[in-house]
């Protein structure tokens, strides 16, 4: 009876540790093709922000590319990571257009343009 009884307490623990790990953003905004401009970043880099508990999430990612002479086939890609604390989605995208020192911390290059024309093909949902 005890076995069962800890057995069932470390099942529920295990469950409740699960659904708290794995909560989903509140909002996502990603770039969106449907609205018929060319991603300004190119084919193959992208930027999605997301909300959740409060703090908004930007994330600069660069698909694989093949590198190398050939020899052995390898691919680099990568991620930047930009996190507004306490901040929600609306704020922190205000954050990114008024301060072009944040977008080019974000992709890693100073950018003249900064981030107003990505900020305008994204869609966000829900």
């Amino acid at each position: 009876m005890k076995l069962e009884i800890a057995s069932s307490v470390a099942t529920y623990i295990l469950l409740l540790l699960t659904n708290t790990a794995s909560a989903e953003p509140t909002r996502i905004c990603q770039f969106d093709p449907d609205l018929g401009v060319s991603n300004p970043l190119g084919m193959r880099a992208y930027i999605t922000i997301s909300e959740e508990d409060g703090n908004t999430t930007f994330v600069f990612e660069q698909f694989p590319s093949n590198i190398g002479n050939g020899q052995v086939p390898a691919t680099i890609a990568s991620q930047r990571f930009l996190t507004f604390y306490e901040t929600d989605l609306a704020s922190a995208r205000r954050l990114m257009l008024q301060n072009p020192e944040f977008y080019s911390e974000l992709v890693g290059y100073p950018d003249p343009e900064g981030f107003a024309p990505v900020n305008a093909t994204l869609t966000c949902s829900p």
